[in-house]
C-alpha cells in the first residue's frame, strides 16, 4: 500500500504536492552554511481561523528551518492561503482515515496565481524526523530536491506513507505544531472544493456576494518569530486592514492604520495570562467595521478576549499568545 500511495501523490502536477513550483534543470539548489546567530526557532502563523505555532528544528532539520524562516522573514506568506487538503480513506475501514493533511504557502489568494519563489533547497527528508501528528514538513514535485515555500501539516499519523525509505524518498520534516493544533484540525475539516490548481481547497464561509455566492478561503496573514514561548504573560498583537484603530479599554493599546491599501500591525500587549483585554474598532471616516478574524471572531466591538487560550496541543508547550486581525472596509464597496 505504501508505494501505491506514494506513486498516486506523485502523479501530477496539479493534485499532488507537486503543487509547489516545479523544479527546472536550470534552477539552482542552495545548501545554507552555518551560522553562529542564534535563529528564532518559534513561529506563530496568524491565519484567519487562527493561530498556529511551530517549533523548528534546526538541529536536524537547518536547511528547511532557514529557508522556512527566509519565505517568513520577507514576508512571503502573507495574504497566501491554504490551497489543499488531501485526505485518503482506510480501504480497511471507511470511518477511519489513512492519510490527511493540509497546504499551503505558495498561492496569492487575491489572485489565485502561484508566486515567484526563491531557489530549491536540498531535502532533509532522511533526518530521522516523522511525518506523525501535528509535523510540518516540505512539500516538493517528484524531485527529492524540488522544495522552495511550500509546506504542509500532517493531520493523521503519515509517517508510513511520506517517511525515507529504502522505497521513498520521503517528505522532509522539519518541526512541530506546538499550539494550535486546533486550528489545523479546523482548516482540514472545513469543505472544499476543486480547482485548476487543487482538488481540494478549504473555505471556512459561504456568503453571498452579489448574484452569485462566494468562499472565503483561509488566509495566513502575519507571522511572528520568536526564540521561546512566555509561559507566564500573553502578547496580543492586533493587526489592522483598512482605515481604521485598534484601542484597548484601558489605553494601554493605541493603533491606527492610515493606509488604504497596506495593512499595519500594532506593537504587542502584554498582559499575564489569563487576564481579560477590551479591544474596541473605531472604522475612519467612510469606512465600517467589517469585523475580526484570526484568534479573534465575530464583529463585536468593544470585544473581550481572554488572553489564555484553551489549546491542548502540548501539555508541556503552552502558547496564551493571541493574534487578532481587524478588517475596515470602505462604505458602499
Amino acid at each position: 500500500m505504501r508505494t501505491l500511495i506514494s506513486s498516486l501523490l506523485l502523479a501530477s502536477s496539479v493534485t499532488s504536492y507537486a503543487a509547489t513550483t516545479p523544479a527546472t534543470t536550470s534552477s539552482p539548489v542552495v545548501t545554507p552554511t552555518a551560522t553562529t546567530v542564534a535563529q528564532p526557532s518559534i513561529v506563530e502563523m496568524e491565519t484567519s481561523v487562527g493561530t498556529i505555532t511551530v517549533q523548528l528544528n534546526w538541529d536536524k532539520a537547518p536547511i528547511s528551518s532557514k529557508n522556512f524562516l527566509d519565505y517568513v522573514s520577507s514576508g512571503f506568506y502573507k495574504n497566501t492561503f491554504f490551497h489543499r487538503v488531501y485526505s485518503v480513506p482506510d480501504p480497511k475501514d471507511s470511518t477511519k482515515t489513512l492519510i490527511k493533511i493540509i497546504q499551503g504557502g505558495g498561492f496569492d489568494a487575491p489572485t489565485n496565481t502561484q508566486k515567484k519563489t526563491n531557489a530549491t533547497i536540498v531535502s532533509e527528508a532522511n533526518n530521522g524526523l516523522h511525518n506523525s501528528i501535528g509535523s510540518i514538513a516540505m512539500a516538493r514535485t517528484s524531485d527529492p530536491n524540488s522544495a522552495t515555500s511550500q509546506f504542509f501539516f500532517n493531520l493523521t499519523d503519515d509517517s508510513s506513507s511520506f517517511d525515507a525509505s529504502s522505497t521513498s524518498t520521503g517528505y522532509a520534516v522539519f518541526g512541530t505544531v506546538i499550539g494550535g493544533m486546533d486550528v489545523v484540525n479546523q482548516i482540514g475539516n472545513y469543505g472544499t472544493i476543486k480547482t485548476a490548481y487543487s482538488e481540494g481547497v478549504p473555505f471556512s464561509q459561504i456568503f453571498d456576494c452579489g448574484f452569485n455566492f462566494c468562499m472565503k478561503k483561509i488566509i495566513i496573514d502575519t507571522v511572528y518569530t520568536s526564540n521561546v514561548i512566555d509561559t507566564i504573560n500573553s502578547l496580543t498583537r492586533v493587526t489592522i486592514n483598512g482605515l481604521g484603530s485598534v484601542t484597548s479599554l484601558t489605553k494601554d493599546l493605541n493603533c491606527t492604520n492610515s493606509s488604504s491599501t497596506t495593512s499595519k500591525t500594532c506593537l504587542v500587549l502584554k498582559k499575564p495570562a489569563g487576564a481579560d483585554i477590551s479591544l474596541i474598532a473605531t472604522p475612519a471616516k467612510l469606512y465600517q467595521f467589517q469585523g475580526w478574524s484570526g484568534d479573534c471572531s465575530g464583529t463585536t466591538t468593544p470585544l473581550v478576549l481572554n488572553t489564555k487560550r484553551t489549546d491542548n496541543t502540548n501539555i508541556n508547550s503552552k502558547t496564551n499568545n493571541n493574534n487578532c486581525t481587524a478588517t475596515f472596509t470602505k462604505i458602499g464597496a
